[in-house]
């Protein structure tokens, strides 16, 4: 993993779309690390707070919808700058809305934009992969929740010590702006792909032989946005633990995702996706039982085993899903995809909902039950789903 690493950072090109990545991935923490103050400072209830987080899925599928658009009439480099010197923009106002509806507009501006920059620096790793003959993906998405791990510890830290959340996001946008007009733009704004390339769906129905696959993904996705959105405030608000340590969740499911990610094709290679995605999801379930056991400790631990667990599932899932037996490749993966987005959609609001009735503690009760569900249709996809070679 050392040497990969080595060799992908003495690549500027490569450098600049792994920094797209880490700063996506660090500012959306800054922002996770927030959101007990927000809670807090608007007097929302845990239903209300999931409506709003609702926002933020939303507004990314919306912009998913439009951003191909842009991609095909000014390339993947600039549309890229140009996502990203918007969410740097963006990234403030959740922190400075007065009110629920303008929180839930702030928060699907933050989303349309992170959707916009997540699909233009994807096209871009796509297309140099594509032109210098190299697969890099795995490593520079290692890059986001890299990204993850400094705004988790970061964030939590400031909050903790009570800066000004309007001056942090202030300052992190400034700096970011500076590295992406001084560096990503000198070495990525360029970068396009010029070549005939057939439409793929962004959204399509799972067919029987996927179907297995998109269940496992709706259920993984689902968990993923709970703990990205829901972690800070079970540690904070239902846990006492502090801003500064309420951060300390998200950062290890970060560090674990994070690993996970840079190891996942050396894991994949030597165990094979079966054996991976079924070890994932029961150390996930471990992560989960800890979750429950509302004590500090063991909750941040909790969090960084449900990272590991998930950290390879979706790659492997969506590379599974390209190589289906009987199913284009194209229309396998926008499937799987399509089901993982919408898990990812609805998260939030469910687990709001349920904290709102039966208590945040007992909302993680309905990620247990995903995942126990995911288990079941692994084995029986990964046994039963025929693959090409």
């Amino acid at each position: 993993m050392i040497r990969r690493l080595y060799i992908y950072v003495n690549n500027p090109v490569h450098l600049s779309a792994g920094c797209t990545f880490f700063i996506l991935g660090t500012l959306f923490s800054f922002w996770v690390t927030r959101i007990p103050g927000v809670k807090e400072k608007l007097e929302l209830s845990d239903g209300a707070l999931g409506i709003a987080l609702f926002f933020i899925p939303l507004g990314a599928i919306i912009s998913m919808l439009v951003s191909a658009r842009m991609i095909h009439t000014i390339g993947e480099g600039k549309t890229t700058l140009y996502a990203l010197l918007f969410f740097c923009m963006v990234i403030l106002a959740p922190v400075m809305a007065v009110d629920f509806i303008s929180l839930c507009v702030a928060l699907f501006f933050l989303g349309f934009s992170m959707g916009w920059l997540d699909i233009a620096m994807n096209a871009v790793v796509n297309t140099i992969e594509k032109k210098e003959m190299i697969s890099i993906m795995s490593t520079t998405h290692g890059f986001y929740s890299l990204g993850g791990i400094a705004g988790g510890g970061i964030g939590g830290l400031l909050a903790g010590l009570g800066v000004n959340p309007i001056l942090h996001f202030t300052v992190s946008g400034l700096i970011v702006l500076l590295v992406a007009l001084l560096f990503i733009r000198k070495h990525v704004g360029d970068i396009r792909d010029d070549k005939t390339r057939d439409p793929v769906p962004l959204f399509a129905l799972p067919r029987a032989p996927v179907m297995g696959l998109a269940v496992i993904a709706f259920c993984v996705m689902i968990g993923e946005g709970a703990v990205a959105d829901w972690s800070t405030v079970y540690l904070d608000e239902f846990l006492s633990s502090g801003a500064m340590l309420a951060g300390l969740g998200y950062a290890g499911f970060s560090l674990t995702m994070t690993l996970g990610r840079f190891n996942g094709d050396y894991y994949i290679q030597k165990h094979g996706r079966s054996k991976v995605i079924l070890f994932g999801i029961t150390v996930a379930i471990a992560g989960i039982l800890l979750l429950l056991t509302a004590k500090i400790a063991w909750v941040i631990i909790g969090f960084t085993l449900v990272g590991m667990g998930y950290s390879c599932i979706i790659p492997v899932l969506f590379s599974s899903a390209a190589k289906v037996v009987g199913i284009n490749p194209a229309y396998g993966l926008a499937s799987v995809a399509s089901a993982g987005y919408f898990g990812f959609l609805i998260g939030p609001v469910i687990i709001g909902l349920i904290a709102e009735m039966y208590g945040l503690n007992n909302s993680f009760l309905l990620l247990l039950l995903l995942t126990l569900v995911a288990l079941a249709w692994a084995k029986r996809s990964f046994n039963a789903t025929a693959q090409k070679k």
